[in-house]
Parts: C-alpha cells; sequence; structure tokens
C-alpha cells in the first residue's frame, strides 16, 4: 500500500509541477508583453535662453505598463539656432549601448537598463542634451524627435512601445533674431506714362531651351529608392530637397538603420545603408530639416529587397540577456523529481 503511495504521489508530481510551472510562465508572458504605452518627452532648464548660453534639456520617459530595456533618443533641432555640444544618459538609463554623438542640427545616443531584472520603469531622466544658443529668436525654438527614436521592451523586444513624443521649445534672446519686417521707404519720384509715340518695351525672356535645361532648385521633399543600384542588401537611397538641408534616412529594419546627410547646393543628396539588408519588405521614413527655417518635411515608402545578404546587427532590444527561460526551469525540475524517485526505490524495498 506504502508503495503505490509514493509512485502515485510520485505520478502526481511529475504531472502537475510542469502544468504549473507552464502556466506560470504563460501569465509572465502575458505581463510582459504588455501593450506599446511609453511617451517621451523634452524639457529645457528654462524657458528662455540668451545668444550664448548653454541649454540643458532633460530627456523624458514615463513607461506607464511597458518594462523597458533599451531607448534610442535620436533627436532633431535648428543649426542655426544651437550649436551641438553633447548628449550623454540619464538616471533612469545607466547603462550606454551606443555612445552619444552630437552633428549639426542633430543628436543621438543608445541606452538601457541596468539588466531585464531592473527595466526603465515609471517617470524619469534617460538622456540629457546640452546644445549653446547661437541664434536669437522672435518665437520659441524646437527641439524634437527624429523618425528613428525607439524603445523596447522585455516582451516586445521587435517592437517599438513608444506612442508618442514631445518636443521642447525655448525662446533665445539677443543676437540676429530673424522674422524682422523691413521699413518700407515711401516712392516720392513720380512715374512716368508712356507716351503713345514711345515705343513698346520687349520684354527679356531666355530662350525655351535654356528655361528647359536650367537647373531648378528643389523646394520639396522627394526620394527614389534604387534596388540594383547597388549589390546584395544595400539599396542606393537618393533625392531631392531644399540645397543645405540635413536628410534624416530612416529604415525600419531590425534594429532600424539612420543616416545623417547634407544635401548639396543643388538640392540633391544620396545614401546607402551600413548594413546589408536580409530580403524582404521594408518601410522608409525620410524627413529633412530646413537649414534656415527649421521646418521638416517627411515623406514615407517602402521597397523590396530580393536575395539580400543578411549579417545585419542583432536588435538593440537584445542588447540586454535574458535572465533565463521556463523551458529550462521545466527540464531541471523533471530531471530533479526522476532522481527523487529513483533515489527513493532502495527506500521502498527495504520497507
Amino acid at each position: 500500500m506504502k508503495k503505490i503511495l509514493i509512485i502515485l504521489t510520485g505520478i502526481i508530481l511529475l504531472v502537475s509541477i510542469p502544468v504549473v510551472i507552464f502556466f506560470t510562465g504563460q501569465q509572465q508572458e502575458l505581463r510582459s508583453k504588455a501593450a506599446p504605452a511609453t511617451t517621451l518627452s523634452i524639457q529645457p532648464a528654462s524657458p528662455t535662453a540668451a545668444v550664448g548660453d548653454t541649454i540643458v534639456w532633460k530627456i523624458l520617459i514615463n513607461t506607464a505598463e511597458n518594462k523597458v530595456t533599451s531607448v534610442k533618443v535620436s533627436l532633431l533641432f535648428d543649426q542655426t539656432k544651437f550649436e551641438s555640444l553633447s548628449i550623454t544618459n540619464g538616471a533612469l538609463a545607466p547603462k550606454i549601448i551606443s555612445q552619444g554623438t552630437v552633428g549639426v542640427g542633430t543628436a543621438t545616443i543608445t541606452v538601457a537598463a541596468e539588466s531585464t531584472a531592473k527595466p526603465i520603469s515609471g517617470q524619469g531622466e534617460i538622456a540629457v542634451l546640452r546644445l549653446k544658443a547661437i541664434g536669437g529668436s522672435t518665437t520659441p525654438v524646437a527641439v524634437q524627435f527624429a523618425p528613428d527614436t525607439v524603445a523596447y521592451d522585455i516582451g516586445e523586444r521587435s517592437v517599438n512601445v513608444i506612442t508618442s513624443t514631445q518636443p521642447g521649445s525655448i525662446t533665445i534672446t539677443g543676437g540676429d533674431q530673424g522674422g524682422t519686417i523691413p521699413t518700407v521707404t515711401p516712392m516720392t519720384t513720380p512715374i512716368s506714362t508712356p507716351s503713345a509715340s514711345s515705343p513698346t518695351p520687349t520684354p527679356t525672356t531666355k530662350p525655351l531651351e535654356n528655361l528647359v535645361n536650367e537647373p531648378a532648385t528643389p523646394s520639396a521633399l522627394t526620394f527614389t529608392v534604387d534596388t540594383e543600384a547597388t549589390r546584395g542588401g544595400k539599396p542606393l537611397v537618393h533625392g531631392t530637397s531644399p540645397k543645405g538641408a540635413t536628410i534624416t534616412i530612416v529604415i525600419h529594419a531590425t534594429p532600424p538603420q539612420t543616416q545623417v546627410v547634407t544635401a548639396n547646393a543643388e538640392g540633391k543628396w544620396e545614401a546607402v545603408p551600413t548594413t546589408n539588408l536580409r530580403s524582404g519588405t521594408y518601410t522608409i521614413v525620410v524627413t529633412a530639416l530646413h537649414p534656415t527655417t527649421g521646418a521638416t518635411e517627411t515623406v514615407s515608402s517602402s521597397f523590396t529587397i530580393a536575395g539580400g545578404i543578411g549579417g545585419g546587427e542583432e536588435a538593440v532590444g537584445d542588447a540586454i540577456p535574458e535572465t533565463g527561460s521556463t523551458e529550462t526551469t521545466i527540464f531541471l525540475l523533471c530531471i530533479g523529481i526522476g532522481m527523487v524517485l529513483f533515489g527513493s526505490v532502495p527506500f521502498i524495498k527495504k520497507i
């Protein structure tokens, strides 16, 4: 009788423990895969600054229900109003995956949580941007997030959990503020009326062929993805925009690929992905930042790579190793239970 009870107990343990662990793992997975709800915002240290001042901008996060492992912060601003100084991580993101870099009208950094056991959670500061004010303004000047800004959750390492971003703005006093309306001097010289005998002036025009061949200065953002222009998974992206504009190209791969180029004097620009793209369809987002007005224009499209080459980087969200898996735990528990049961056989025989 005792043998039967011990055997039944062992069978119940072998069946019930894995079932309990399985459903526990399912509940943990559902909890970890919370719907995207993270928001980002930019807050200057003060609402105003003077030309020559160093302005400190706080990059803030509110994760809501998400447990964020890493965030790529990419920022755009008017290069005629601000000079880039530095971008560093904040207190809520103690690790740096990609060192902060600043350029003309751009700044970017990729930060991360201490570990998956201690993800970025709640509200706080994940990055700090420092800019020098170099041009005055009559209206607030903005610093905004670029399209390639992304955040990854523990349970959604390939899904951007950011639902909205809020730019920051500041008014810069002093310097050349621009936007001044020039004073118009009244015309006092009388306008002569041509007499009937005066010859009709012949308008000066350019030959039609000159007008056709004369290059026009682009005023709007356009682009084309030429998948045949380069080998493998590196298509050529080229287009037109206002001359001197800062062009940010984001290809939504895993991880997203971002490049920043500047349009030349004819408003033309081009770029090639830094790593090969695998076969598949991709979304591309191109943003142009006007060099003088600070206005932005965004155009998006999609393209397909056939016969792309692997070898792309791992997803940013995979940079922090996971602490373990449910399958491993179940396997080890089954081995342990088996050892206990087999170890009790000699004891049962003695009884």
